[in-house]
């Protein structure tokens, strides 16, 4: 059973770069045969990992049909970033830092000024917000706020460049020096922020592309 849950997560790992980078376009449909024959696998696990995906929203599955990639949208977009907002900053309010996580926030930080693609930026945005929050307990916000996560970076990595990552390297700086100061109520404020700047920066180029 264990080796059947590594299987999956594995293929889920693949299966969203697929999607991150574009081999797997929004609104297409998944070939469960093509990319079974590309992992050199059954269409078990490949089944098993999109289901998974579906409870992000990043996937939907549609009877008779299959498995689609869902689309961009302005209205999700608004949605979704502020739901984050919302969660992410009531999550950092009830959190405890200490020394060492302000280090490894500040390490992450360092690793995430020399990344050069857009996949490991994300990563380490991606790791610096989760380990904001590692020690708030509310379970069930927490998964809410990991799926969030998943397809909130499907639109910024659609859209994500040099300038985005300086913003947000120069927003976390400020995150961390207020959680060393325990002005807590401030580092909210800023991470709220964040994700509005983000949303905001997602939604002028969402506009942009229509207009073309």
């Amino acid at each position: 059973m264990l080796k059947k849950i590594i299987l999956k997560d594995e293929v889920k790992k693949i299966l969203l770069e697929y999607i991150l980078i574009g081999s797997i376009k929004p609104g297409e449909r998944i070939s469960l045969p093509t990319i079974a024959r590309e992992l050199e696998l059954s269409v078990t696990p490949i089944r098993e990992a999109l289901t998974q995906l579906s409870e992000t929203g990043i996937i939907t599955y549609i009877a008779n049909r299959g498995f689609f990639v869902m689309e961009l949208s302005i209205k999700e977009a608004k949605e979704i970033y502020d739901l984050m907002a919302i969660l992410e900053g009531n999550a950092v309010k009830k959190s405890l830092y200490n020394n060492q996580q302000i280090n490894e926030l500040r390490n992450i930080n360092s690793a995430f000024v020399k990344a050069e693609s857009a996949i490991e930026m994300l990563d380490y945005d991606r790791q610096f917000h989760q380990k904001l929050i590692e020690t708030y307990t509310n379970e069930s916000a927490i998964k809410i706020i990991e799926n969030l996560r998943v397809r909130i970076s499907m639109y910024d990595y659609t859209f994500w460049n040099e300038d985005q990552k300086m913003i947000s390297i120069a927003m976390h700086e400020k995150i961390i020096s207020l959680l060393v100061s325990n002005d807590i109520k401030s580092a909210v404020t800023l991470v709220e922020a964040n994700w509005v700047q983000g949303v905001q920066y997602i939604i002028n180029n969402l506009e942009k592309n229509q207009l073309k």
